[in-house]
């Protein structure tokens, strides 16, 4: 019998990440994240398995690992591809999978949680006047809630992010908005507004200021609370990077 499993040539990025807690209180050491990628060969799927890892929670073996790939590849884009991801948890000892179909600019999404059927959701591209808009309906099996994202291009450098969900035991609604805008090449903003968190969040992307590593600055800022909310934001920074 012939090999079932086999690697393939070379492996993917590998990725690390290290968070500071909030600055402002004083500088230190946060969290550690890493990724390890390799491609895959299994059977005649070809796979791509990432193992990752999380100082806090769980120092001292891998956080969780993930196979993804493709079980039907479309030909065209009117044909059906099959994507899965499944990711394992070694600290909760529970099996995510994720399933996703596209065919005709539609993609519909299925995931399981621990064997229990999590979200379904719908996604695809439609013009609204001379925009085009991202629509993701999506429905939240256990929590019994309607999910809609909208995510749409202001010309070639800002985007804006709609998200609202429906409650539909009680008929409550929550929504949160998002606003990314390009500043130059490798320098990115986005500014993100929960109303029910009564928090603004705001994040810096830098891919210039050192060669080879991202840095990222995130401000959390409270809209009420206090006559200065300055004084209540915390400020985090993170320097990630591949090899």
């Amino acid at each position: 019998m012939s090999a079932v499993v086999a690697f393939a040539v070379g492996s993917l990025a590998n990725t690390a990440e290290i968070t500071s807690n909030n600055i402002r209180s004083g500088a230190a050491f946060d969290n550690l994240k890493a990724s390890w990628n390799q491609a895959l060969k299994l059977g005649d799927f070809n796979t791509a398995l990432k193992c990752n890892y999380d100082y806090n929670a769980n120092r001292d073996f891998l956080d969780s690992a993930t196979l993804s790939g493709n079980l039907v590849e479309a030909s065209n884009d009117d044909d059906v591809g099959v994507a899965y991801e499944m990711t394992h948890n070694f600290g909760s000892k529970k099996t995510d999978l994720k399933l996703t179909a596209n065919t005709q600019g539609n993609t519909l999404s299925a995931e399981i949680n621990d064997k229990e059927l999590t979200e379904v959701s719908a996604q695809r591209d439609v013009d609204v006047g001379d925009n085009k808009v991202n629509v993701d309906a999506g429905w939240m099996v256990k929590a019994k809630t309607a999910r809609v994202k909208l995510m749409s291009a202001l010309g070639s450098d800002d985007n804006i992010k709609l998200q609202v969900d429906y409650d539909t035991a009680d008929g409550a609604a929550s929504y949160e908005v998002g606003y990314e805008r390009n500043i130059e090449d490798g320098r990115d903003v986005s500014a993100t507004f929960n109303p029910a968190d009564k928090n603004l969040d705001v994040e810096y992307r830098d891919t210039k200021f050192e060669s080879g590593a991202t840095w990222t600055a995130s401000a959390s800022v409270p809209t009420e609370g206090g006559n200065n909310v300055l004084d209540a934001a915390t400020l985090k920074l993170k320097r990630s990077w591949s090899w």
